[in-house]
């Protein structure tokens, strides 16, 4: 190619990008927006801020507890200790939570790099697929940003892969899964992914590489399963079929043969990533059918899942033997089955987050692979295809907007719960004196009026957003 003709490349690149980012800018920098002005949740917000101020560094390095997030309790103690003032604090912890959401939607557009109008439509399609995916709308939570931090690394560490190798990746790659699983050791999924990645052949990874980080994996567990010590079976509530049932509950009924619940729940897990069914383990949408009370919003979930994860499997199926896409089909595999695995103890829509990034690249090389094989149909079929594939966009870009309300939902619960609730709480923890003081401290950003509530949609298109 001759110069000129890779500047007008390069050209056509940055104009499609900026399209790209542009046409998502007005409900992403809504959805940041109502990120920002969503006041600290009472009931975890204020114990999380209690545990930053009263321990020092030292302690969130202890390996006997349940939830070991190290760095992002640390993270939280320095940013809440030495912002200078508590709003200050607030905003520096809101940050944490709020940059990583944008810089996964620039990364996916850097990365896929659209050239012409159907690469544009592919990546508008990728970036509805994974806001709009229920594992991403559950970790979008303030402030726990566990896995909101992890989403981009995942993304930048495959971005790392897929680059012929320079002498920076090894260290970059180890730093960052380092960072990932020191925030929740879901982390731990990028280590199945580099390893995959590296027997498939990725450019930018050298066996060095993957011993370190399979040293750091094998390292990790060995130290949690020395030091959790004797807890319950279940640490939260199990969905299993249409129920939820209690920690005791699960216990009694699954204590003798554990495995068939925990293999449920990474199931479960599993496919709420591909098919947004079930909902933490309850399949919410088919009760909903045999009860003859159906949820609109739930059907659409599904259908659109069900619809987008077949063309996914399409294109794998269909460009096996190209190196790049033969290895991000990988990615996407042995990213779910670890999500799934380390789910096994419960199931939630969260913990399907490290998956969420490459089922998004997976969707944008299915939909440019479909709408490159539709320009050759005859134009009867290629009416009736195109028609059909906007119809799902359609329905993903609605997604995308209920992942909006979500927000706004949560926002407005957060500030009723400390209308509500604050009296209560002031005795129920009258003997924690420091959780009162930032209970008090918080109080004033958690009744500001000024928090976003729900849009006031008609009935109808009530229904269709929110599933009400």
């Amino acid at each position: 190619m001759s110069q000129a003709g890779r500047s007008l490349l390069r050209y056509d690149r940055r104009v499609w990008r900026l399209f790209v980012l542009a046409t998502t800018a007005p409900l992403l920098i809504a959805l940041l927006i109502v990120l920002w002005r969503t006041p600290f949740p009472l009931s975890e917000g204020v114990s999380l801020i209690e545990d930053a101020a009263r321990n020092p560094p030292s302690h969130f390095l202890q390996g006997d507890t349940a939830y070991y997030r190290p760095l992002f309790h640390i993270t939280l103690r320095t940013l809440w200790r030495h912002a200078g003032s508590v709003g200050g604090a607030l905003q520096a912890i809101k940050l944490l939570h709020i940059v990583p959401v944008a810089l996964v939607v620039v990364l996916l557009v850097w990365h896929v790099r659209p050239r012409d109008a159907i690469d544009a439509g592919a990546a508008l399609f990728a970036l509805a697929a994974l806001v709009g995916a229920p594992a991403f709308r559950d970790n979008l939570e303030i402030p726990l940003s566990y896995t909101t931090v992890a989403i981009p690394i995942a993304l930048l560490v495959w971005m790392i892969l897929e680059r012929e190798h320079r002498w920076w990746h090894g260290p970059a790659i180890v730093a960052l899964i380092t960072i990932a699983v020191g925030f929740k050791e879901q982390g731990l999924v990028l280590v199945v992914v580099v390893i995959a990645a590296w027997f498939a052949g990725a450019p930018g990874v050298r066996r060095g590489t993957v011993a370190v980080v399979a040293l750091l994996a094998v390292a990790y567990v060995g130290f949690r399963l020395v030091n959790r010590g004797s807890g319950p079976l279940f640490e939260q509530d199990v969905g299993f079929g249409f129920s939820r049932l209690s920690p005791v509950e699960a216990a009694a009924r699954f204590g003798s043969f554990p495995l068939a619940i925990f293999a449920y729940s990474g199931l479960a897990t599993i496919a709420n990533v591909l098919f947004s069914e079930p909902t933490a383990g309850v399949f919410n949408v088919v009760a909903g059918l045999t009860r003859c009370r159906p949820d609109p919003i739930g059907l659409l979930n599904v259908f659109s899942s069900v619809a987008l994860t077949a063309l996914i499997a399409w294109w794998a199926r269909s460009r096996v033997r190209d190196p790049q896409e033969r290895r991000l089909t990988i990615a996407l595999i042995v990213s779910l089955a670890a999500c799934g695995t380390l789910s096994f103890d419960y199931s939630r829509d969260r913990l399907g987050g490290m998956a969420i990034v490459f089922y998004a690249l997976g969707a944008f090389h299915a939909i440019r692979a479909l709408a490159i094989r539709l320009t050759s149909e005859p134009v009867p079929h290629l009416r009736i295809a195109m028609t059909t594939l906007l119809l799902l966009a359609g329905a993903w870009q609605i997604r995308v907007l209920g992942t909006l309300e979500g927000a706004r939902d949560t926002a407005f619960k957060n500030r009723r719960e400390w209308i509500t609730g604050v009296a209560e709480r002031r005795i129920e923890f009258a003997d924690r004196p420091v959780y009162v003081q930032v209970m008090e401290r918080l109080e004033s950003q958690g009744v500001d009026p000024t928090t976003p509530q729900p849009t006031r949609y008609r009935r109808v298109a009530a229904r269709i957003v929110r599933g009400r």
